[in-house]
């Protein structure tokens, strides 16, 4: 950002420079210069020309002085604003790591409540900073990293999403030993949504891996079945696509989608 700024006020004098230049030129064409001899016409130009550039140099120089003023001010004030808030979530989490057990659960039951409203109102930075302080209080809550990746999703913010379900995806694998620690959450659950997230990225080929593995816990999920169907689609793939369809028409024959999805695959090449 400061060196795109600097390359801005630098281009910026330069054409000053060159608008104080060509001004003073046409000055010096008006002067009465009919009595002087040839050289001490070109110095007196040149005399007058020097005064001229190097008083609006002094102006420039001032100019420039203030705004480096101002610009370092802003930079300064940016800085200590953030350093304070920096300071402000060590102190937090300082606070945070002295905490009971049961005021901890107390505390995140309360951030769960005020991300949840603030979802609801679809402000999702509110609810994306609550999110994140639970995570700082219980780094293995799996709930807190599932509603944060689809706070990035609800924004687009679709890397941010893949990452965070990534993580949340290996915390869901080590813990899944203790189904009270999974909370009710499906692992496949967070394949689907990785596959999904891949796709919305053109990620075609580990959105494929991802739904696969989805259907290898539930094969008859529609949901499933219809995303693997658009990526063989998307694919060419007709051999997958087919069967796809086959499976999904099985699962859910009231699907609406399944006519204009089969013209879609007999278009596909052998």
């Amino acid at each position: 950002m400061l060196d795109v700024i600097a390359w801005i006020v630098a281009i910026f004098s330069i054409l000053i420079i060159l608008y104080i230049i060509i001004r003073k030129f046409p000055v010096l064409s008006i002067l009465d210069v009919e009595n002087i001899p040839g050289e001490k016409e070109a110095k007196f130009k040149e005399h007058i020309l020097s005064q001229r550039l190097n008083r609006d140099f002094g102006r420039i120089t001032i100019l420039w002085l203030r705004f480096r003023g101002f610009i370092g001010g802003l930079i300064g004030g940016f800085l200590k604003k953030n350093y304070q808030k920096l300071s402000k979530m060590r102190d937090d989490l300082r606070r945070q790591k002295k905490l009971s057990f049961s005021e901890k659960k107390e505390r995140i039951d309360h951030l769960f409540g005020i991300a949840k409203n603030a979802l609801a109102e679809y402000d999702y930075e509110s609810a994306e900073k609550r999110l994140i302080e639970i995570i700082s209080l219980d780094a293995k809550r799996l709930t807190a990293f599932l509603d944060l990746a689809e706070v990035y999703r609800l924004r687009k913010n679709f890397q941010e999403s893949k990452a965070t379900l990534e993580h949340a995806l290996k915390l869901a694998l080590q813990i899944g030993r203790d189904p009270e620690m999974l909370e009710g959450i499906i692992v496949a659950e967070i394949h689907f949504s990785l596959a999904w997230v891949c796709f919305e990225l053109s990620l075609l080929d580990e959105a494929l891996e991802y739904i696969r593995q989805a259907l290898d816990v539930e094969p008859n999920n529609p949901r499933y079945l219809d995303l693997i169907l658009d990526l063989s689609i998307m694919r060419k793939d007709k051999k997958l696509a087919l069967a796809s369809w086959e499976k999904l028409a099985a699962a859910n024959p009231e699907n609406k989608k399944l006519e204009e999805l089969k013209v879609k695959i007999n278009l596909l090449s052998d």
